[in-house]
């Protein structure tokens, strides 16, 4: 009896995520669309539920779908010693909205605050000698294969810092310092073929 074609799930270690800043946010953190991250949470949608009750219908109320509400998600990455991009799009917030053109971090107040977030989930790695760093988070593929194939995109819309913080320091210990960045967006896509990235203008699957 043959068996049907079936694929493993998608890995959840192998993923790289790309922040799309616009206008003077972009001329502040350039390397702010150059980040590698450990982690990657909380990314759902709620969608409100309408109850309506109609007059002679008195087993059940009508249930109708109300306001959609997108969940903060969270991203987590280590502490580097002139990795300074987060802590800046923090800092921004506060300069756009006063619209001062030269404010207390010393920056242009022009351009968007918000910034699209596109994640990519790829496949399982391969071990290859082939990839080296060429400063700070950016890896170059020295190979034809890359760093393997993308299974599903996600997209996130209007995205903006809702909280920052630094792991704690502590002399009793030898881990690693981490930076978590929570963002407030406005909904998400998710694309499983070329068709819905280039929809959604979320790159190449290749």
């Amino acid at each position: 009896m043959a068996t049907a074609t079936r694929t493993d799930p998608l890995r959840n270690f192998k993923f790289q995520v790309q922040i799309e800043p616009q206008g003077g946010l972009k001329a502040l953190s350039p390397n702010l669309n150059k980040l590698g991250f450990a982690s990657m949470s909380g990314l759902a949608v709620t969608n409100d539920l309408l109850a309506y009750r109609e007059g002679g219908m008195n087993t059940h109320t009508h249930k109708m779908v109300g306001l959609s509400d997108f969940s903060a998600v969270s991203f987590v990455r280590g502490v580097f010693a002139s990795g300074d991009e987060l802590w800046k799009w923090q800092q921004f917030i506060h300069a756009w909205e006063g619209g001062v053109p030269n404010g207390s971090v010393g920056i242009a107040s022009t351009g968007d605050y918000r910034c699209d977030i596109i994640v990519k989930v790829y496949d399982h790695p391969t071990t290859s000698n082939a990839y080296t760093y060429s400063g700070g988070d950016t890896v170059n593929a020295g190979s034809a294969t890359g760093p393997g194939n993308v299974k599903m995109m996600m997209k996130l819309f209007r995205c903006w810092p809702g909280a920052f913080s630094f792991g704690g320091l502590s002399a009793g210990d030898s881990g690693l310092m981490v930076q978590e960045l929570t963002v407030h967006h406005e909904g998400f896509v998710i694309a499983f073929s070329q068709e819905d990235a280039t929809k959604y203008n979320m790159g190449s699957f290749a």
